[in-house]
């Protein structure tokens, strides 16, 4: 199966504007940094989004989001075929920064091309030449997965990331913690709305996927944080902490 997704300048003024206003919303998500680690953050994109409009969002980065992808960089459009997505990136892209940025970048690119299910691996092309790797630390550019860059996550990573919920609340990611037990809470106005914890698949130093879920009840649309922490088992302490903003909505007001 081959799936072509191109990339270019759009014009025609307020008709344009208005069609992409009536359209359908898609909700997705974006890669972008907290700190050093990775972050998925939730987007929305009217009228439909393809991987490559996602990349291209993800590099406009219009809410300002920390990011190693450098200012100037272009999405010139992708390409998926056997489950490998091929974008074109401009020569931008590896301007700038260590091993460490070029590797957080790349990582934006592949997280934010391998949400899809249809797309397993990533390969990065330059102004559409074929490279084997970004700048000058050769971080690798072919046949990439998500695997390959689990040293750029956080030790709790959260994705897909909630942006809004009825209960039950589903909560999933990987983690590197002890005994792999992630802790869970749901906190809106100062007070806690529900508690829980999920089991990772493997737990510390390994990594692991988990699942879990946190019921709760409002009766209006609430804002709130998802909470998940490592429990230490020094001192019971709160350690590894990750805060998420999602809306919560009452079963008769969806989505809030």
């Amino acid at each position: 199966m081959l799936a072509v997704f191109v990339l270019g300048a759009c014009s025609g003024g307020d008709e344009t504007a208005a069609t992409i206003a009536s359209g359908p919303v898609a909700h997705f998500t974006l890669y972008y940094l907290d700190g050093e680690h990775l972050r998925a953050t939730p987007a929305t994109l009217r009228n439909g989004t393809t991987p490559a409009e996602a990349v291209e969002a993800l590099i406009a980065n219009e809410d300002e989001h920390p990011t190693e992808i450098p200012p100037g960089t272009k999405a010139n459009g992708a390409i998926v075929l056997d489950r490998t997505a091929t974008v074109d990136l401009s020569r931008e892209f590896e301007s700038g920064g260590g091993s460490a940025s070029m590797q957080a970048r790349v990582a934006q690119v592949v997280y934010t091309l391998t949400q899809w299910s249809f797309v397993r691996r990533v390969t990065i092309e330059l102004d559409g030449e074929p490279v084997e790797a970004i700048g000058g630390e050769g971080v690798p550019a072919r046949e990439l997965t998500r695997a390959d860059f689990t040293n750029v996550l956080p030790a709790i990573f959260i994705d897909p990331p909630p942006s809004w919920a009825s209960s039950p609340l589903f909560v999933a990611g990987s983690a590197s913690v002890f005994e792999a037990n992630v802790s869970l809470r749901l906190e809106a106005g100062g007070r806690t709305l529900a508690e829980g914890f999920a089991t990772a698949a493997e737990g510390a130093p390994g990594r692991g996927a988990f699942e879990g879920m946190l019921e709760f009840v409002v009766d209006e649309p609430t804002n709130a944080t998802l909470v998940a922490f490592e429990r230490s088992a020094a001192d019971a302490s709160e350690t590894k902490v990750v805060r998420f903003p999602v809306r919560l909505c009452p079963p008769s007001n969806l989505p809030c």
